[in-house]
């Protein structure tokens, strides 16, 4: 359960056993040529082959790594024996071009994903991708798409999700980026006897967070603000609510009628003297209709926020 030293030829082969040599690099070799995949669930998987410092090395089973996991491990060579260890970061690791590897200056190998290293700023290039960099124009276009302001376009959720109510957002595994969308809550409509104001809609607070696999992130949902970690997205900032307005019942007398809600999904305003009709539930905000006036005034209630995040 470990990485396997191959053992070259010393000299000139002479002997069966420097031929045997020979065959056995070339196999080691050959097993690399279809890049399997060499790190899984916390092992470094069998026959994984490895180039160390000149040396190559096959993993003759699933061997473990030590440490806390996280993005990178790192292989420590001691007389021949390869031990492998999880990092928190990368400390003066740098691309070694005789080696063909990430080293750092004790000539410890360091194994990783490069496209996530670049996007957390652990690296400042993409060494080894090869099949992303076939010309120089690929090579450009690649380096402007990877900029640090478009990674979350690599990083982020497969899918959207909608986050209501309160509770804690844990971050899925291979997601490094979130766009997030707070919707405070709408505010209520107004009152009125001659027909209330429609309440407006509750504050959008948008961007992109840098996050990490695990992360655990509070939100809540009231009819206060809409909270997710750090971000607040209050109530009634968003959208104004329209105005109560006048129109003719057809017997020659004005009747009110309540202003619609402010946003998507706000309220209708209620007619002559019924209140106005709540927000929809969950549109992200939107605020209640204005009263109609006469005897039942009240405006619709506004509706609670959500978090919208892909």
């Amino acid at each position: 359960m470990a990485l396997v030293l191959i053992n070259g030829p010393d000299n000139a082969p002479s002997t069966s056993a420097d031929w045997d040599k020979i065959n056995d690099v070339l196999q080691t070799i050959g097993l690399d040529i279809n890049k399997p995949t060499r790190i899984k669930d916390g092992y470094i998987q069998r026959g994984s082959v490895l180039f160390f410092a000149g040396a190559w090395y096959v993993a003759d089973s699933d061997t473990a790594v030590t440490g806390v996991q996280s993005d990178y491990i790192k292989l420590v060579n001691t007389a021949g024996v390869v031990a492998a260890e999880y990092v928190e970061a990368l400390v003066d690791v740098t691309f070694n071009r005789t080696w063909n590897g990430w080293y750092d200056p004790d000539g410890n190998l360091y194994l990783f994903d490069e496209f996530i290293a670049f996007s957390k700023g652990e690296i400042t290039e993409l060494a080894t991708n090869r099949e992303w960099r076939v010309s120089k124009n690929w090579a450009t276009a690649l380096s402007r798409a990877l900029s640090t302001s478009s990674l979350n376009k690599l990083f982020t959720l497969n899918a959207s999700v909608t986050l209501t109510g309160s509770g804690t957002y844990t971050v899925p595994e291979g997601v490094y980026y979130i766009n997030y969308q707070a919707r405070g809550p709408g505010s209520d409509g107004l009152s009125g006897y001659a027909g209330g104001a429609g309440g407006n809609a509750g504050q959008l607070v948008s961007g992109s967070l840098q996050v990490e696999p695990g992360d655990e992130i509070t939100y809540n949902c009231s009819s206060v603000s809409t909270i997710f970690g750090a971000i607040t997205a209050l109530k009634g900032l968003g959208e104004a609510g329209s105005p109560p307005y006048a129109y003719d019942s057809g017997g020659g007398t004005l009747a009110y009628h309540g202003g619609k809600g402010g946003g998507t999904g706000g309220g209708d305003g209620g007619i002559a003297g019924n209140p106005g009709a709540n927000a929809t539930a969950n549109t992200g905000g939107g605020g209640g209709g204005g009263g109609g006036g006469g005897t039942t005034p009240d405006g619709g209630t506004g509706a609670t926020g959500n978090i919208r995040l892909s």
